[in-house]
């Protein structure tokens, strides 16, 4: 029997208000750190949104990880048709169609481009995550390792946790992210059903919640401010242990803030298409700028520059929803492995999967450490 069987499977509903709203804020998160860095780079200069950006690491990707991992009870115990088709294939559709999405603007092959550089970059992306799409990547293969190892969850999660202890430096994406994530994302697989719990809790005692919350943020600021990210994430131990503390200070949040802020819920429902897109706003954006010779302030530009690259992709999706160009954020029909099985989730498909439908239905999004 496999100890993901149980009770969450089936008393938890489809979808959780404080999930849309952590998955929301997180993602806002991954664009304002790509934002940030770009300009960085760009401008060879720090910002003043630095040090937000270093305490933001601790919990970022973690808190995303472990969300993603949340459901996966509702499926690991199904064949490996249908769990495939619904954990696995939609980002393998999405990766491979924005793997070349990305290569055709980073590698164009009209004017002097070269058609064999853009077809060499798109063959290592299918062994090496390519640039910000390595989330989307790990995804696919998170799900899968842990449909393999359904039977022995704890032991892996051990074994995962101890990967974390240490950095992980190979050079190799894929064995890199692995060895860092994979242990948040079985937490929230395996301990789904305490997390939940947590989540009642603090709805029911906010009052604790709150404090408890705050003390979690001045330990985290002031311990971020002492090194910054990267002497924690070198100290054994400390990413592991702050990265669970802190993807549950991101769920306290949500649980506060759940069904008050409505524009962030709906970012969260659809957090990968902006995943997806909004790098192309963003680079274009901050080309513009640079090339303008205007003098402004990195951070005051970045902030900006962060809302647009949220509403822009948000814009784009509900424009081609029911259009030829909606495969861009929907899987078609031609690329479902098998139907599902109940008539009302068959209802709700309508022929397509929406990728929108969020970490409930294990579609997820963002990037960065």
């Amino acid at each position: 029997m496999s100890e993901f069987a149980g009770p969450v499977r089936n008393s938890v509903p489809v979808r959780l208000d404080w999930v849309d709203t952590a998955k929301g804020f997180c993602m806002i998160l991954v664009v304002l750190m790509h934002v940030v860095a770009g300009f960085e780079v760009s401008l060879e200069r720090t910002n003043w949104i630095d040090p937000f950006i270093d305490w933001a690491k601790l919990f970022r990707m973690p808190g995303f990880f472990l969300l993603s991992g949340l459901f996966v009870s509702r499926l690991v115990e199904r064949d490996w048709p249908e769990f495939l088709d619904r954990k696995i294939a939609p980002f393998v559709y999405f990766y491979l169609l924005w793997l070349a999405i990305n290569c055709v603007l980073k590698f164009p092959t009209w004017g002097d481009g070269d058609i064999g550089t853009l077809l060499g970059a798109y063959a290592l992306g299918l062994v090496q995550p390519f640039g910000i799409l390595w989330f989307i990547y790990l995804l696919a293969v998170f799900f899968a390792v842990t449909k393999l190892i359904r039977y022995h969850p704890l032991a892996t999660w051990l074994a995962a946790a101890a990967l974390a202890l240490v950095p992980v430096e190979t050079g190799w994406l894929l064995v890199d992210r692995f060895a860092e994530y994979y242990v948040f994302f079985l937490s929230g697989a395996l301990f789904a059903s305490k997390i939940f719990a947590m989540a009642d809790w603090v709805r029911s005692n906010r009052g604790a919640a709150l404090l408890f919350w705050l003390a979690w943020v001045a330990v985290t600021a002031f311990l971020t401010s002492l090194g910054g990210y990267a002497a924690i994430y070198e100290t054994p131990g400390a990413a592991l242990i702050l990265g669970h503390a802190g993807a549950l200070g991101i769920i306290t949040l949500s649980v506060f803030l759940a069904g008050r802020v409505g524009w962030l819920d709906y970012c969260g429902r659809n957090s990968l298409p902006i995943y997806l897109a909004f790098f192309i706003p963003m680079a274009l954006t901050r080309v513009l700028l640079i090339k303008s010779g205007l003098s402004f302030d990195a951070g005051e530009v970045s902030l900006l520059l962060t809302v647009v690259c949220v509403i822009v992709p948000l814009a784009v999706h509900k424009l081609l929803a029911g259009t030829p160009l909606a495969f861009l954020f929907e899987r078609p029909r031609a690329f479902r492995i098998a139907p599902r099985r109940a008539a009302s989730e068959r209802a709700v498909a309508s022929g397509r999967e929406t990728v929108s439908a969020g970490v409930s239905a294990g579609v997820n999004a963002p990037a960065g450490r």
